[in-house]
């Protein structure tokens, strides 16, 4: 063997060996990458489905207690969650999606919405927004169909669990902002909610864009009236039974062309 053609005793790597081995580490690393990007994912799914669950949970538990019937339109205090606080104690550990933990970015003081990744209200916050107490925030809403009815349109209101079709009538939902009140003429969003400034207001009427977010893969999670929790592509979101006079929508997944 020629002498010249053996490494020296006691030195490392040549840069060719060194060049080869950052290629076959870069080349595994861009396999593996998006390998361990889907498991996260999947693992905040799974985590927010828990969430949701226990809100079923605490809803089934409160009606429970009152006749079978749900609450009424609170009048401006905590909400849905403050009044579900008796059911599930430590409630500040489900209050946000583990994908939607990022603090709220608008500046709103009647409503300060949140977004796909981004929590609604101020958590912590020292002054009260819209009338309600401090510290109210969090990454789910609550369909205000699932309630005691309003003087003005009883008819299309869930006021009880004890209905039919439970499985599709959605109670708790991802959403960008504590609630909302779908119809089924709301229209499809023409593009991405990715900011607070996206998400519509109360007066508005296309509230159901409030749970049309891309939060997990082209869909979110939501939770039933019979507790159940599971994952609705966003063009689904239609064709669930919101309020007892909803007309079902019958889109295709490509009416939503920019979902991910």
């Amino acid at each position: 063997m020629n002498a010249y053609s053996r490494r020296p005793e006691g030195k490392g790597f040549t840069l060719i060996e060194l060049l080869v081995v950052i290629a076959i580490i870069a080349l595994l690393m861009g396999i593996l990458m998006p390998a361990l990007q889907r498991v996260r994912k999947q693992a905040r799914a799974a985590a927010c489905q828990s969430n949701l669950k226990q809100w079923g949970v605490a809803a089934a538990l409160y009606s429970t207690e009152h006749d079978g019937k749900m609450w009424s339109i609170p009048a401006g205090v905590g909400e849905w969650m403050e009044m579900l606080r008796a059911y599930y104690a430590d409630i500040d550990k489900i209050r946000a999606c583990p994908a939607a933990t990022k603090p709220c970015e608008d500046t709103d003081v009647v409503e300060a919405r949140g977004s796909v990744d981004t929590m609604w209200g101020h958590k912590g916050q020292q002054t009260e927004w819209g009338g309600r107490q401090r510290g109210y925030w969090g990454s789910y809403g609550h369909s205000r169909w699932v309630q005691f009815p309003r003087p003005s349109h009883p008819s299309g209101f869930w006021d009880t669990f004890n209905v039919k079709g439970t499985q599709d009538i959605p109670v708790f939902a991802d959403s960008a902002f504590t609630h909302a009140l779908p119809r089924h003429t709301d229209p499809i969003p023409p593009g991405p909610l990715q900011f607070p400034g996206d998400i519509p207001r109360d007066a508005s009427n296309c509230q159901i864009w409030r749970f049309c977010i891309d939060r997990h893969s082209g869909g979110i999670n939501v939770c039933f009236l019979d507790s159940s929790v599971r994952k609705i592509p966003l063009y689904v979101l239609w064709d669930l039974k919101w309020s007892r006079e909803w007309v079902p929508q019958h889109y295709q997944e490509e009416s939503i062309p920019w979902v991910r």
